[in-house]
């Protein structure tokens, strides 16, 4: 590893290059002996260079932080790279270290450290006296913060971008919020239905336009880690205030807003010279006159003059979003200064976001917090009703939290990118998926192979509102009943027995009639991996390549799903009787052969002689055998075992998914899945050469009288689809034997196939000569059953 290091104003800047590995550990650690001095109470690594880091090095990161903190200082580190902030995320000492996106940010992040916990030493509140009212400044937090802006205000005119589409957020309890939305992650909702909001804490209080000034609230359990939100429009920090500042004005009569905010910006100026000239405020304050302002409206002109309200002396508790217009940078102008003042049509003034509760009787409580206070008004019915203040608003006394504001960031919502043809696709998935990321400022979709039912699965590649590439998922969407199945198998099975499953649910959202499922996988490596299906694996690699993942697949997955099997005696007949799309499958035999469930035999095609009718099988004789129990083993099976349910990554890392029939049941029937999937659907049928030969090998691989029997390929096959189809049966039936134990009754298997192979005339994306190859081998099996 490369270290570098220079001093900035006395402030320790390392620069790192390399991996921070056990070996990067170790170098990094010798190197901080001989930088870090005595008196160092901050220092800045610069991470730019840093490819690679695992849990070495962020022992040696943490241990410098807590080196730093116990001299009231800290660390800040800037450049994080992809793959090195995943690793931090998953720790969760993403959430622990000041991380900043460029070394400037980082090292003016130093200095504010060191100017805080100078105030902190030197005074235990820092005094002033301003324009008619005293301030006493408490520092409450560690630095400055980001003001997370949700969509757009409104045009003046009622009118919201996008038509008022709401957006998902969370909001911290830890934070105060202010715009226009309403409490609740909704699938659908619009501007109309939400109102005027604040939110203080664990508190949510908002104005419907239609209540008038009757007033909702929501007091949430103070244990709660976010509050969900839709908001066509909502502004928060993203950490906790900065300062507290006690204001008390000279005279009885207060001082106005205005002034008030002039004097905080003063104070904030004086004491961190860096900041960028906004400030967002939550307050209690005492208030001799209130002045509130809000547009008119006029039939013909929509908005058009500003209409002011005054009230008698009252308690003020609100948010605000302040701008110093002597300090406001250039990236604070247009659009984005938009969302942090107000404006008026017709009047060139712009005013702070000031959004408030009114009170008329609501005396302040010593010791309390503001959202203490609010809490016991609003639940003790004291009368209420939300304005948005004018600066005219007279202030006595005032409580004020103050979070100092270094940067914006934009949340327009989350933009849905699908990389590849979708058939299916709707609006209600596209709501699911918002839901599931709304954090996220881009989603991309990777189509992987969906299921038989409709479902559609993708790779899902997230991003989060600073750009960072997420760890990869895996999304499915499907019908509600279908993904209910699958959560309810996940739940009740998968996590239950198969204790070391990699395959995780982290997430589910239903959206009228369809659903989502969101999937992680233990074992992944990093948000850089690419994850596809083991049937796209199959069809791009030779056999050796394809046969050693599916040795993987049954040793290393599925060993723990078979590995403690029971004998049981078991209604195999009934257990397979249910025949997928049979009505279907009977209609397609009728019109192509002629036949009815009535015929017992038939002539097979191609000169394969006399065989049983499959259909007369399924309605004649299996229904005679339902009750007959066989004694075989049951274990924990996935129970649609196709190639699509299988995931893996370039590492031939493998994972599950879609546990719709998931469950205890006939050991073999997974591999009876695989087989049938791999003989119908991983050829492709496209000559009546090619049926005959499979024909061919389809009679020598159902000869065998026991499990233990192995078929051979006969030589001289050099059809390359048809013989890595055969290898594959073959190991697959080397598994069927083994899971089986001492159990070598070859027709349990015969059986569980049937139940995969009829069905396969009523699927969609077959040709005829797969459907006729399927109808034949279903006689063929019913023959060796009779």
């Amino acid at each position: 590893m490369n270290l570098l290091s220079e001093r900035r104003d006395g402030i320790l800047i390392l620069s790192l290059e390399g991996r921070l590995d056990v070996q990067g550990a170790m170098e990094l650690e010798d190197f901080l002996r001989n930088q870090i001095q005595e008196t160092d109470r901050t220092a800045v690594f610069d991470m730019a260079g840093v490819v690679y880091l695992s849990s070495a090095g962020v022992r040696t990161i943490m241990a410098t932080e807590k080196k730093l903190k116990a001299m009231k200082g800290g660390l800040q580190i800037c450049g994080v790279q992809p793959y090195p902030l995943s690793v931090l995320d998953m720790t969760g000492f993403s959430s622990v270290l000041s991380l900043h996106p460029t070394l400037d940010d980082a090292v003016r992040a130093a200095r504010s450290m060191l100017a805080l916990e100078d105030s902190r030493r030197h005074h235990e509140a820092i005094p002033f006296h301003i324009k008619g009212a005293e301030y006493a400044v408490t520092c409450a937090g560690s630095g400055m913060t980001t003001l997370e802006i949700t969509g757009y205000p409104s045009d003046g005119q009622g009118r919201y971008r996008d038509g008022g589409a709401a957006i998902p957020v969370t909001v911290s309890p830890d934070t105060c919020s202010t715009g226009w939305g309403a409490p609740g992650q909704q699938a659908e909702q619009s501007a109309s239905e939400m109102g005027d909001l604040i939110t203080m804490g664990n508190i949510a209080v908002w104005r419907s336009p239609a209540a008038g000034d009757h007033l909702d609230y929501l007091i949430m359990d103070r244990k709660k880690t976010g509050i969900p939100m839709t908001a066509a429009f909502l502004i928060s920090p993203s950490g906790p205030p900065l300062y507290s500042v006690d204001m008390k004005a000279d005279s009885g009569e207060g001082i106005m807003l205005s002034d008030l905010f002039d004097a905080l910006f003063g104070i904030v100026r004086r004491i961190m010279p860096a900041w960028k000239g906004v400030l967002f405020l939550s307050f209690w304050a005492e208030s001799p006159e209130v002045h509130s302002q809000s547009p008119s409206r006029d039939g013909e002109n929509g908005f058009h003059e500003q209409v002011e309200d005054s009230f008698p002396g009252a308690t003020l508790a609100g948010c605000a979003v302040a701008v110093d217009p002597s300090v406001q940078p250039a990236c604070f102008t247009g659009a984005v200064a938009d969302v942090l003042v107000r404006r008026f049509p017709h009047d060139p003034v712009t005013v702070p976001r000031v959004t408030s509760l009114i009170f008329q009787d609501l005396p302040a409580q010593e010791g309390r917090s503001i959202p203490e206070i609010l809490e016991h008004g609003l639940s003790t019915g004291k009368p209420a009703i939300m304005r948005h203040l004018s600066t005219r608003t007279m202030i006595r006394r005032a409580t004020v939290q103050i979070s100092v504001i270094s940067d914006l960031r934009l949340n327009m919502g989350t933009e849905i990118i699908l990389e590849g043809d979708s058939p299916g696709w709707n609006h209600d998935y596209e709501k699911i998926v918002k839901l599931m990321h709304h954090d996220c400022s881009e989603v991309r979709l990777h189509p992987i192979s969906g299921g038989y039912s409709g479902s559609l699965v993708f790779r899902d590649d997230a991003y989060d509102r600073r750009g960072r590439r997420e760890m990869p998922f895996v999304l499915k969407l499907d019908r509600w009943e279908s993904i209910r199945s699958e959560i309810e198998g996940y739940e009740g099975h998968v996590k239950r027995y198969i204790q070391n499953n990699a395959t995780q649910i982290i997430q589910h959202e239903r959206c009228g009639d369809y659903g989502g499922i969101l999937y992680t996988f233990v074992g992944i490596q990093g948000p850089q991996s690419r994850i596809f299906s083991l049937e796209e694996f199959y069809v791009s690699h030779t056999p050796a390549e394809v046969l050693e993942v599916f040795d993987r697949l049954f040793r290393n997955v599925l060993r723990a799903w078979y590995g403690q099997p029971r004998l049981r005696d078991l209604p195999l007949y009934r257990i397979y009787a249910d025949i997928y799309h049979y009505a279907e499958v009977k209609q397609w035999a009728e019109s192509r052969y002629g036949i009815s469930s009535q015929d017992e035999n038939l002539e097979l095609p191609h000169g394969m002689g006399r065989s049983i009718n499959p259909l007369y099988f399924m309605e004649h004789i299996l229904p005679q055998r339902l009750s007959w129990n066989w004694n075989v083993y049951e274990g924990s099976v996935h129970g649609d075992l196709n190639m699509r349910n299988v995931l893996m990554d370039e590492e031939k890392n493998l994972w599950l998914i879609d546990f719709s029939f998931t469950g205890h049941s006939h050991i073999l029937r997974d591999i009876a899945k695989l087989e049938a999937f791999i003989k119908m659907e991983m050829i492709p049928v496209t000559s009546k050469e090619r049926l005959l030969l499979l024909l061919e090998l389809e009679k020598i691989f159902l000869r065998p009288k026991r499990l233990g029997d192995i078929p051979e390929i006969p030589e001289g096959i050099h059809d390359p689809d048809v013989v890595k189809a055969f290898m594959v049966v073959r190991q697959l039936r080397r598994y069927a034997d083994t899971i089986t134990l001492l159990d070598e009754d070859i027709r349990q298997y015969w059986l569980a196939l049937l139940h995969y192979t009829l069905c396969i005339p009523a699927y969609v994306n077959v040709n005829d000569f797969t459907r006729e190859y399927a109808w034949i081998s279903s006689s063929l099996l019913c023959n060796a059953l009779k």
